[in-house]
Parts: structure tokens; C-alpha cells; sequence
């Protein structure tokens, strides 16, 4: 939690035998460490009612991530269901692009119909 080393911990102990001496230095250590406990069970209380809280909205992305990657498993498959038919005043053949009869799309305005 506080990720001390064991030299940090040394150097503690003794600015704290130096600071309250050595009759109060064992009292503080028992009442640092029950300290620690508390706030330790306080922790894992919380993360295990935060586990608790979260558990079925991240089981509902579970399984819609799992439909999802079922979805994709059918990527580059045939689709056999056929598109629906452009309209006629949208279309174009390739003739008519070559004879020049309708203009590119990027000579349309976007509210003009091409000329026949």
C-alpha cells in the first residue's frame, strides 16, 4: 500500500525511537498498526462492494461483446440478399460517362440532377 522498503522502514523506526523515545515508540507501533488493519479492511470492503455493484453491467458487455465477435466471424461471407435498385436519376452507364452525356459527380452540384 505504501510500498516501503526495508531501509525506509529502519530509518522510520529510528527518527521515531529519537522523536517519542523508547517507553512511547512501542504504544505508537501497535496503534500505526492497527491503524493499517483498519484501513485495510476499509479497502477490500470497498473494492469488494464496487465488485459487487459493477458485476452485471460488465457481465451485459461481456455477452454483447461475445455477440459481437460471433458477428464478426461471419465477416467476408457471401451476403445472398440482394441490394435494393438505385434510383434512375442517379444512375449512370458507363457509356454515358464515356460519351460525356453526364457530367462526373464532382461537376454536380448537390441539389442538381444530372442532364440527359
Amino acid at each position: 500500500m505504501f510500498n516501503l522498503s526495508g531501509s525506509e522502514i529502519l530509518f522510520l523506526l529510528l527518527a521515531g525511537l529519537v522523536v517519542l523515545g523508547p517507553d512511547r515508540l512501542p504504544g505508537v507501533i501497535r496503534q500505526v498498526g492497527r491503524l493499517y488493519g483498519e484501513l485495510r479492511r476499509m479497502a477490500s470492503g470497498f473494492e469488494k462492494e464496487f465488485k459487487d455493484t459493477f458485476q452485471e453491467p460488465i457481465n451485459d458487455i461481456k455477452k454483447s461483446a461475445k455477440e459481437i465477435s460471433g458477428i464478426a466471424n461471419d465477416f467476408g461471407k457471401v451476403d445472398t440478399e440482394p441490394s435494393p435498385p438505385m434510383s434512375a436519376a442517379k444512375s449512370a452507364t458507363p457509356e454515358d460517362v464515356l460519351d460525356n452525356s453526364v457530367p462526373p459527380a464532382e461537376e454536380l452540384g448537390a441539389h442538381e440532377e444530372p442532364k440527359e
